[in-house]
C-alpha cells in the first residue's frame, strides 16, 4: 500500500459487481497529477478561486479541489465542463507546458 494525499492506494486487484478493476499505477497518479496542476494553473491564470470556477462548470467546489490535488479521477463530461469555464479548449487540460 502506499500513501498519496491522504488517500490509500493499492496496486492490487479489486471487484466491483462481478467486474475486475486495477488500482491506481504510478504513471495513472502522474496523469492525474499533471491535469490537476494544469487546471490550476489555468484557474489561477485567469484570476478565478475554486468557488468561481465551481459555478462557471456547475460542479461542486470540493470537486475542483479534489481534482487539482489528484483526489479523484473525474469523468470527461466534468473536464469539458472546466475547460469550457475556463474558456480554453478541453486538450489544453492535457498539455505539460505551464
Amino acid at each position: 500500500m502506499k500513501k498519496h494525499n491522504d488517500v490509500t492506494i493499492s496496486f492490487s486487484k479489486r471487484h466491483h459487481f462481478g467486474c475486475v478493476y486495477r488500482e491506481y499505477q504510478p504513471e495513472d497518479i502522474e496523469v492525474l497529477k499533471r491535469v490537476g496542476k494544469r487546471i490550476r494553473f489555468l484557474r489561477e491564470e485567469k484570476g478565478m478561486s475554486q468557488h468561481d470556477l465551481s459555478i462557471e462548470a456547475d460542479i461542486p467546489k470540493t470537486q475542483v479541489g479534489r481534482v487539482e490535488r489528484a483526489e479523484n479521477n473525474t469523468s470527461l463530461v466534468t473536464l469539458n465542463r472546466m475547460a469550457k469555464a475556463l474558456e480554453v479548449p478541453l486538450h489544453a487540460l492535457f498539455l505539460q507546458e505551464d
